[in-house]
């Protein structure tokens, strides 16, 4: 009834009234002697008998986890994924094979996020990954089962295997094709948000071990167009995969590039600005200013709108209130060096992770810099000053030391205006990536049913 902001206010669509009727309802009923099998007035729950509940002796109580497939339409069957394929094929049928046979290797690291395709590029024999490993060959698709690989959408189609036969890691499901369904389609249904959102919801274990139960793999149905419809929807959904994975090798290889003129001056950045460390404060959900911590800067160097926090304002922290054009430095651990150019209008001020600089106008386009600061000339320097080993540190005297060039300022300001324009181009890949991704899901959506 309330949100959950540091006030606790009071919500308009506060549905805890109507949870409450419904429960007293149907507990009415039950304490009556009445009969329920016919109560259908629960909105905001789900009435499950105990046997259901006890299936697998898990006693999972998560109300997702009983729900049945939403589904629109009907337009094609629906069959559980078990029924139409072999899940995790067994190894005896590599009895055949010796042990010196040559076969692929695939660590989870090597299944992409919403890719269909991936490369096998280890070998290994047989003998050294029989006992250990998940067994899989050429077409059966891979989906990983654990958190967060299964939430973020890692899953593939396995090719072009060494001797057609692959082992993986033990945190795959393997998925082969009957001769009912093609594996592209299995693909797209383990990847279909209605089926990742029923998966997470039926998640056991705990913490950071959570996995998607087989049984829910193998109970979980899917529809079944005949083969020729689904061979024209596969055929649709990889004209807009193309699309999609060109668009996505702009977006993942374009890093913004300096062409450096010898003349310029090169500065050391502590003979023009010094560096200033934020401070230490708990982050909030409401507040008088964004607090920015290391985790609120994204891979690419800007900062991630979404998962804000934010704190109080104090006579010390409003020193820190960061204005536009403020550049912010990571300077500890794994993400040490990383650089941020702050351009927003709001207030907000950084954490004790970070370091702050600031350029005279005059001297250093902020904009500039950041782009200097993406460079690998400029990462060649924070890998071979950054002290601490295992964890390392990039604190200010040692940001001091990073030399960069220094063209005149008219000449940095057409720089910033070149890459602005390719970024603006980067940007249109994304939302390209973004539509085509809408379209699969609609494609597939047909036939679901929504």
């Amino acid at each position: 009834g309330f949100d959950l902001g540091a006030q606790r206010r009071e919500i308009a669509e506060n549905d805890l009234p109507k949870v409450k009727e419904e429960l007293g309802e149907y507990l009415g009923r039950l304490r009556a002697g009445e009969a329920v099998d016919d109560f259908r007035s629960v909105e905001h729950g789900l009435i499950v008998g105990k046997e259901r509940v006890a299936e697998g002796g898990e006693y999972n109580l998560s109300g997702e986890r009983y729900r049945k497939n939403p589904r629109i339409s009907a337009a094609f069957p629906f069959f559980p994924i078990g029924r139409i394929c072999t899940v995790n094929p067994r190894k005896s049928e590599l009895s055949k094979f010796p042990a010196d046979t040559e076969v692929s290797f695939v660590p989870m690291a090597d299944l992409k996020e919403n890719q269909i395709a991936f490369v096998a590029k280890e070998d290994r024999t047989l003998g050294e990954v029989g006992a250990s490993y998940t067994y899989f060959a050429d077409n059966d698709v891979l989906l990983a089962k654990v958190t967060p690989c299964f939430e973020n959408g890692k899953a593939g189609i396995a090719r072009n295997l060494k001797s057609g036969i692959g082992f993986g890691s033990s945190e795959f499901y393997v998925l082969r094709s009957s001769e009912r369904v093609l594996p592209e389609w299995i693909y797209f249904c383990v990847t279909h948000p209605l089926f990742r959102q029923s998966g997470i919801n039926n998640m056991t274990g705990t913490g950071g071990l959570q996995r998607v139960p087989r049984n829910f793999i193998e109970n979980y149905e899917v529809p079944l167009p005949t083969l020729e419809v689904q061979r024209e929807i596969v055929a649709e959904i990889e004209g807009y995969q193309r699309v999609i994975e060109g668009a996505q090798a702009v977006v993942e290889n374009y890093r913004p590039h300096i062409a450096i003129d010898p003349g310029w001056p090169v500065v050391e950045i502590g003979k023009l600005a010094k560096p200033q460390y934020g401070f230490t404060a708990s982050a909030k959900d409401e507040g008088d200013a964004r607090f920015i911590r290391i985790t609120d800067i994204a891979e690419d160097g800007t900062l991630r709108p979404d998962g804000a926090k934010f704190t109080t304002l104090t006579d010390n922290s409003r020193k820190l209130l960061l204005t536009t054009g403020d550049i912010l430095v990571s300077r500890t651990g794994a993400t040490y060096g990383k650089t941020m150019l702050f351009d927003e209008e709001y207030p907000a001020v950084f954490a004790s992770y970070l370091i702050r600089l600031r350029f005279p106008p005059d001297r250093v386009h902020p904009s500039y810099y950041w782009a200097f600061a993406q460079s690998d000339a400029y990462w060649n320097q924070a890998q071979a000053l950054a002290t601490g080993g295992g964890q390392p540190q990039f604190n200010g005297n040692v940001l001091k030391k990073v030399k960069f060039p220094i063209p005149p300022l008219a000449t940095q300001q057409a720089i910033v205006a070149e890459i602005e324009a390719e970024q603006a181009l980067a940007d249109g890949n994304r939302a390209l990536i973004e539509r085509f991704e809408k379209k699969i899901r609609d494609a597939v959506g047909r036939v679901w049913g929504g």
